[in-house]
C-alpha cells in the first residue's frame, strides 16, 4: 500500500517555521505526485506536437504562393496600388512592372518585362523621359517632373537604386495620375479670381451709386419743380432714362459680387418684363425688331429683379447677335400649370409663369445645344453678359427651369418656368409730406447734400452727422426720429455705430442705407435690429415710401 503524506500546517515564522521548509525540501515525492507530473508533462508534449503540425501545414500552404517565389510577392505589392511603379535598368530594360503602368500603355506586365521601356513609350514623351533617366543615373539622385498625355497629367519620380560601391545599377519609377488634382487646383483659382472680381465689382458699383444718388436726386427735384408740359421735362426724363440704365449697370455689378445671394420680392412680371425690356431694346442692332405678347392676366412671381433682369438681358442679348442680318426677337409670357412630370429639379407641380424668347438667327448644332448650359462655354469671339450657365443656375435657384430648342438656320427658342405666387405686391405709396426728425449719418459730401435737401422737399426737419462719433453726440443731445445710416464712415464702420446710438435711444428707428446691396455689414445691422435698408442711388418716391412705412412701425 502506497504512503500516504501527513497532513501538515506551516508556522509562518520562526524556527519552526524554517525547520518545516527544510523537511519539505528535502522529503521525497510520493508516488501521486510524480504520476501527475508524469501526466502533465505528456500533454504538454502532446500541446507543442500540436501546434508544430499547424505551423508546418501553414508553412506548407503559403509555399506554392509566396515561400518559394520571391517574385509573387513583389508582384502582389506592384499591382496592389493604383499609381504607376517600375523597376528597371539604366538602359531601360524593364525587371519588373504593375498592372496600372502595363495598362496605361495598353499592355499585360508579362508583355512587357524582359523588353525596353523606351520601345512602348509614345514618340512625344520618348526624348523627355530618356533624358530624366540618364539625369538620374549620372547624378544619383531622384528626380520629379510632370507630363501631359493627351487629356491627362501624370506625375513621375525616378529614385536612383545603388550598389555597395555608390554606380547606380535599377531605376524605380513611380507615376502619378494629378489629372482630377490640377482640375481642382484650377477650380480654385477660378474661384479665387472670381472672389477677387467680385469684391473689385462691389467696390466699383458701391462708388457708381454714391455718384448716381446726387444724379437721380437732382433729377427728382427738378421734375418736382418743372411742370410735365414745358419741353425741358422731356430732357429730364431723358436725363431719368440714362441714370436708371446706370442704376441697372450698378446692380448688376453688386448681383455679381454677391454671388449666390438673392434678395426676392414679389413682382408682377409683365411690368417687370415691359420695364426690363425697354432698358435693354437701345442695345439691339438697328435692324433688329423687338416684339412682346405679355396678357394682362400674367400672375405674379417672386424672384430677385436684379438677377431677373440680368437673366432677360443675356437672353435678348444672345439673340440679337444670333441674328446676323435683319430678323425679330419675340418676348412672350403665359399662365401655366405644370404636372409633376413636366417638373425638373426641385420644382413642385402648380403654377408657372412661363416666359419664352424667340429669335430667326442662325441658330445653333446638336453639339452646341448639349454644351449650353456648361461653365465657361460660349460661341461669342468675346464673352459678354452672363454665360447660360450662370443664367440656368439663376432660373434653378429661382425653383425654376429653363430649356432651349434650336436648330441651324432655324432660329431658337429659349422657354423659362417660373413660379407664381399669389401675394399681393406691396402698395405703392404717393409721394407727400412726412413729419418728423431725420439724422443722416453719410460722410460724402454731395450724396449728404442731395439726401438732406430731398428730406426737406419731403417735409422732415434735417440734421447731419459726417462721423460716427458725431452722430452719437447728435442722438445724445437731441430728440430724432429716424436715422439713415450710411455703412462706411471715415472713423468707425455702421456695425461698430449702430449699437452706440441705440444706446443712447433705444426707441430709435434705423434705416441703412448704403451703395452695396443688402447683404454683408448692412444685414448684420438689420439682423442687430435695424428698422429697415434702402440702398444708394434711392429715387424721391422710394425714399418718401420708405421713410413713412418706418415710421408706421
Amino acid at each position: 500500500m502506497p504512503r500516504r503524506p501527513l497532513p501538515y500546517v506551516i508556522p509562518k515564522c520562526g524556527k519552526t517555521a524554517m525547520y518545516w521548509r527544510l523537511f519539505l525540501m528535502n522529503r521525497k515525492p510520493t508516488y501521486e505526485e510524480l504520476e501527475k507530473k508524469v501526466t502533465q508533462l505528456e500533454k504538454n508534449v502532446s500541446q507543442l506536437e500540436e501546434t508544430v503540425t499547424r505551423c508546418r501545414q501553414t508553412e506548407n500552404g503559403l509555399e506554392p504562393d509566396f515561400s518559394k517565389n520571391a517574385d509573387g510577392i513583389l508582384q502582389v505589392m506592384f499591382d496592389a496600388t493604383h499609381e504607376n511603379a517600375l523597376l528597371m535598368d539604366p538602359d531601360g530594360t524593364i525587371l519588373a512592372i504593375n498592372a496600372a503602368a502595363a495598362h496605361g500603355l495598353r499592355k499585360e506586365p508579362e508583355e512587357m518585362v524582359g523588353g525596353n521601356i523606351y520601345h512602348f513609350l509614345p514618340e512625344k514623351v520618348l526624348a523627355n523621359r530618356r533624358e530624366e533617366a540618364l539625369k538620374v543615373t549620372s547624378e544619383n539622385r531622384p528626380i520629379s517632373f510632370s507630363e501631359e498625355t493627351g487629356e491627362r497629367v501624370l506625375d513621375w519620380t525616378i529614385y536612383p537604386v545603388s550598389s555597395e560601391d555608390g554606380q547606380v545599377t535599377k531605376l524605380a519609377v513611380f507615376g502619378c495620375d494629378i489629372t482630377e488634382k490640377k482640375r481642382l487646383e484650377a477650380q480654385l483659382q477660378d474661384a479665387r479670381k472670381m472672389d477677387a472680381l467680385g469684391t473689385l465689382a462691389g467696390g466699383i458699383a458701391h462708388q457708381f451709386n454714391n455718384a448716381l444718388t446726387g444724379i437721380t436726386g437732382n433729377i427728382g427735384l427738378m421734375e418736382m419743380d418743372i411742370p410735365e408740359d414745358l419741353d425741358f421735362s422731356r430732357n429730364i426724363k431723358d436725363m431719368k432714362t440714362a441714370a436708371h440704365r446706370m442704376v441697372l449697370l450698378t446692380k448688376q455689378l453688386l448681383a455679381y459680387a454677391r454671388g449666390g445671394c438673392y434678395h426676392l420680392q414679389t413682382t408682377p412680371i409683365r411690368g417687370f418684363l415691359e420695364n426690363t425690356l425697354s432698358l435693354v431694346e437701345h442695345t439691339l442692332k438697328p435692324t433688329v425688331c423687338l416684339e412682346t405678347d405679355l396678357p394682362l392676366d400674367l400672375m405674379q412671381v417672386k424672384v430677385d429683379r436684379t438677377q431677373m433682369q440680368m437673366v432677360i438681358s443675356s437672353i435678348v442679348a444672345n439673340a440679337n447677335e444670333a441674328i446676323l442680318k435683319e430678323g425679330r426677337i419675340r418676348v412672350s409670357a403665359r399662365n401655366v400649370e405644370l404636372d409633376e412630370a413636366s417638373c425638373k429639379g426641385s420644382m413642385q407641380p402648380g403654377n408657372y409663369v412661363q416666359v419664352t424668347v424667340t429669335d430667326d438667327g442662325k441658330g445653333m448644332d446638336e453639339e452646341t445645344q448639349n454644351r449650353i448650359f456648361e461653365p465657361f462655354f460660349t460661341t461669342h469671339f468675346i464673352g459678354r453678359g452672363l454665360g447660360m450657365a450662370a443664367v440656368y443656375g439663376i432660373v434653378s435657384n429661382h425653383s425654376g427651369s429653363i430649356s432651349v430648342e434650336s436648330r441651324p438656320g432655324g432660329g431658337t427658342r429659349v422657354q423659362m418656368n417660373l413660379p407664381a405666387v399669389w401675394e399681393d405686391a406691396p402698395a405703392k405709396i404717393a409721394v407727400d409730406q412726412g413729419e418728423g426728425t431725420v439724422l443722416v449719418i453719410e460722410d460724402e459730401p454731395d450724396v449728404m447734400e442731395i439726401t438732406c435737401e430731398t428730406l426737406k422737399r419731403l417735409g422732415y426737419t434735417v440734421i447731419q452727422a459726417a462721423t460716427g462719433r458725431e452722430a452719437v453726440e447728435k442722438v445724445r443731445s437731441g430728440i430724432i426720429d429716424v436715422v439713415l445710416l450710411d455703412i462706411k464712415l471715415p472713423d468707425m464702420s455702421g456695425t461698430q455705430v449702430y449699437p452706440l446710438i441705440m444706446e443712447q435711444n433705444p426707441e430709435l428707428k434705423v434705416i441703412v442705407y448704403s451703395g452695396y446691396s443688402a447683404d454683408g455689414p448692412a444685414l448684420e445691422i438689420l439682423d442687430a435690429g435695424a428698422d429697415g435698408f434702402i440702398q444708394k442711388p434711392f429715387s424721391i418716391k422710394g425714399l418718401s415710401e420708405k421713410m413713412k412705412e418706418i415710421l408706421k412701425k
